[in-house]
């Protein structure tokens, strides 16, 4: 009798653990999606709007409005400020937050490029194109041509 319920609690923590396996791998595999659907959603705002997606660059242009408001944004950047020696300008905040998009933008061309996920060729050949075009476009323009005002979205 005591054989047997070893082996029945043997089974029973054999179910648990693949239980839990299955459980975890799917929560991985739903983030995975998650993620690829990000990018592609990315690339998406890139290509027909010709601008970098709201999620790029809302932190910057929080703090951005932030400073031309002659506020911190939060305790952190209050506390960091006293390591940093003086407040960084609009346009340092502007210029940085340029880069961080075509550093982001660099990334996700990368990422379509090497995609697997295209019906054709030629399909794949256009949303790279886009993405470089956009990129060169990028790398040329003022800041606030990429990060505008709040406001001016608003009137739009």
């Amino acid at each position: 009798m005591p054989i047997l319920v070893v082996i029945i609690l043997f089974a029973c923590a054999i179910g648990i653990i693949l239980a839990l396996i299955t459980l975890s791998l799917s929560r991985i595999s739903g983030r995975v999606v998650e993620q690829y659907k990000q990018k592609l959603d990315d690339a998406n705002t890139v290509i027909n709007q010709n601008a970098p997606p709201e999620s790029w660059v809302r932190p910057f242009r929080a703090r951005i409005e932030d400073s031309r408001a002659g506020r911190l944004n939060s305790s952190q950047d209050a506390f960091f400020s006293l390591f940093r020696g003086r407040d960084r300008s609009v346009d340092e905040m502007g210029e940085q937050a340029r880069k961080h998009c075509l550093k982001r933008l660099k990334m996700l061309t990368s990422f379509m490029e090497k995609g697997n996920f295209y019906d054709e060729d030629r399909t794949k050949a256009m949303v790279v194109n886009s993405l470089k075009s956009e990129h060169d476009r990028w790398t040329t323009c003022h800041w606030t041509e990429l990060v505008p005002d709040e406001d001016a979205e608003q009137t739009d």
